[in-house]
């Protein structure tokens, strides 16, 4: 087999064609019979009155017009019938050939695409060798793999120093994109750790697209919202403390006074009569009591002493221990917070 088909292996199409010839008779009446019914009717507008004669004069020129295209039409289908008898026989006598065509292309596809295939393994091995030891993931260009596995970047196999700059180009501006990233989040988790807040909300908006610009703006925002909202805790629990407080010291005002008349109106239900022996020299906190009941002297005792609580509800703890033990005729001359 030939390496290519010479131009006269296959002959030429002999075909014997002659034009129809279509000879319309008495042309120039025809062209103005048409004038003459178009210069009466131009610019005729039908009306309510006419209306019967203005139909008929419609279907008079619609049948003039279906007369003549049912002519052409006859025309048309008489010429094409020698067209479409030639057009059958063509078809028939090339079809071997289309079929011994369509069998080279397909194997000269294949070829191709496994042509491109090892090209484009060669330019991933570029990317993952031009990619290595770097934060680049290779993956990330697959999109670019089609283009630059073009023919006319290589020499048969071989990537030309066009392709291997090209790809260079792009990895260098994808390391830019990082360094820049990196940079602007070191920024931002640097700005909120000063600012004692997570970062991690800010971090996402700068990978959603926002600027670091715009995101600093968002958490300066923030920053000041929760420093105003902590004010305004603060203050809310201040007034709580003092309100908190005031109802204490009116409690313990309140407890102190009913302690007070408590005492005293214990001490005002005895009607006995206590007499002291008079002053000694040096006064002792036990003393006897000469009392009058009856007629008779009985002989009773006192004793000074301090005591001290640390709370209300330890006084009123003793105070019933003594009722109960019958130690309540007693009276407290002094009570005050110390």
């Amino acid at each position: 087999m030939s390496e290519v088909i010479e131009n006269e292996e296959v002959k030429d199409i002999q075909i014997d064609f002659k034009p129809a010839v279509i000879n319309i008779l008495e042309e120039e009446k025809f062209k103005e019979s048409i004038s003459r019914v178009v210069a009466e009717y131009t610019g005729h507008v039908p009306s309510v009155e006419n209306l019967t004669v203005d139909k008929k004069t419609r279907a008079s020129l619609n049948k003039l017009i279906t007369k003549i295209e049912t002519r052409r039409k006859e025309i048309k289908k008489t010429i094409n019938v020698p067209y479409a008898e030639f057009e059958g026989w063509y078809k028939k006598a090339i079809a071997p050939m289309e079929k011994v065509i369509e069998t080279i292309d397909a194997g000269i596809k294949k070829i191709e695409t496994e042509q491109k295939e090892a090209r484009k393994k060669v330019v991933h091995e570029l990317l993952v060798e031009l990619t290595t030891d770097t934060e680049v993931d290779s993956r990330i260009f697959e999109n670019f793999v089609d283009d630059w596995a073009k023919a006319s970047n290589f020499n048969d196999t071989k990537p030309k120093k066009q392709l291997i700059d090209s790809i260079t180009y792009v990895i260098d501006g994808e390391k830019q994109k990082i360094a820049e990233y990196e940079a602007n989040k070191d920024t931002i988790s640097n700005f909120c750790f000063g600012n004692n807040v997570s970062d991690t909300p800010y971090i996402r908006m700068l990978d959603s697209g926002k600027s670091v610009s715009e995101v600093m703006s968002a958490i300066s925002e923030d920053v000041l919202f929760e420093k105003q909202r902590k004010e305004a805790e603060e203050k809310r629990k201040e007034a709580e403390r003092q309100r908190q407080a005031e109802l204490e010291k009116q409690q313990q005002e309140f407890e102190t006074r009913k302690l007070e008349a408590s005492f005293n109106s214990a001490a005002s239900v005895s009607t006995k009569v206590i007499q002291s022996e008079p002053e000694k020299t040096k006064s002792s906190p036990d003393e006897e009591i000469a009392e009058v009941s009856g007629g008779e002297i009985v002989q009773k005792y006192r004793a000074v002493i301090e005591i001290y609580f640390a709370s209300i509800e330890e006084k009123n703890q003793w105070k019933q221990v003594m009722i109960d033990n019958g130690f309540g005729d007693f009276k407290a001359t002094e009570f005050k917070k110390i």
